[in-house]
């Protein structure tokens, strides 16, 4: 077909000439309205899913900064039951210790050895032992 051979067919105007147009032109008005409807509704669930994972990190991240308090709130206490735990273990071993115990024995409850003697002096810090 030449260009020439185009322009000399002509187009009908009878009944079914317009039918087909008006086909061809509905048709193409509901293609586009499907698309349509298509297009809101992949945007809708793109939107919701968007919402539900937006959600679902945020309240992972919440989780996550109150995780890490307390896990540096039980840090904090694991030092000073540490430190407690070292403290008992040097008093276990100076309580083991037989000079230390008998230092202790004597100063906080006036025992002697035998052929000893304890004086008491005015100034003395010590607790009475008659005073009870």
């Amino acid at each position: 077909m030449t260009n020439g051979s185009r322009n000399n067919v002509k187009q009908l105007n009878n009944d079914y000439s317009r039918q087909v147009a008006s086909n061809k032109h509905g048709y193409s008005e509901r293609v586009s309205q499907v698309r349509r409807r298509r297009f809101i509704l992949i945007v809708a669930i793109f939107g919701a899913l968007l919402l539900f994972f937006g959600y679902q990190l945020i309240n992972t991240r919440a989780s996550l900064s109150q995780v890490n308090r307390q896990v540096a709130t039980s840090q904090v206490n694991l030092k000073q039951e540490q430190r407690k735990n070292a403290k008992l273990d040097s008093q276990i071993k100076q309580l083991n210790n037989q000079d230390y115990l008998q230092k202790l024995l004597r100063s906080k409850y006036d025992y002697t050895k035998s052929g000893e003697t304890v004086y008491s002096l005015p100034n003395d810090n010590a607790a009475d032992v008659t005073a009870n």
